[in-house]
């Protein structure tokens, strides 16, 4: 959002409904599905093995969660539930994090997928983190409503609908 604010980006893929601007059209593209995982070596994965987790077993691990490092969240968290966090900058980061069993988050399904399939991961059985511990956020192709699209942008806009079917 910020580069778009300050007229360094023509577009931006937003996921999350937490930031709109009067300047920024949104344009829905996708839904996101958000999973919380522990790594199958975790305490938190060997406890759920009997029964559900509950938001007490989540708050006495760490979890890794992801920081802005714009001006635009400010000092506000988002899906945190854990008094002992760990941020970081990246999905990949967050990701490579919880794989090495140093806490739990949420991921796109998409990226925890083959981990969640192959037990590396497992889903943390709580609803506590949404239904099925899992929450759907909806993705945006995000543009300045004052700035006509350039060909690239345009093109890139059109190849990515194509993409997605819609």
């Amino acid at each position: 959002m910020t580069s778009l604010i300050e007229k360094r980006s023509a577009l931006a893929i937003v996921v999350g409904e937490d930031f709109r601007d009067p300047r920024i059209a949104f344009e829905a593209i996708s839904s996101v599905d958000q999973v919380a995982v522990v790594s199958a070596g975790h305490p938190l994965a060997l406890r759920q093995s009997g029964g559900s987790i509950g938001l007490a077993d989540l708050a006495d691990h760490l979890q890794i969660v992801l920081s802005d490092p714009t001006p635009v969240t400010g000092d506000r968290m988002f899906g945190v539930l854990s008094p002992q966090t760990c941020r970081v900058t990246g999905q990949d980061a967050k990701h490579a994090m919880i794989l090495a069993g140093l806490g739990w988050g949420r991921l796109p399904h998409w990226q925890v997928a083959r981990d969640l399939a192959e037990g590396r991961l497992v889903r943390l059985a709580t609803r506590a983190l949404g239904r099925d511990s899992q929450l759907a956020a909806e993705a945006y192709l995000a543009h300045r409503i004052d700035e006509p699209f350039g060909p690239a942008a345009a093109a890139f806009r059109q190849a990515l609908k194509r993409q997605l079917g819609v």
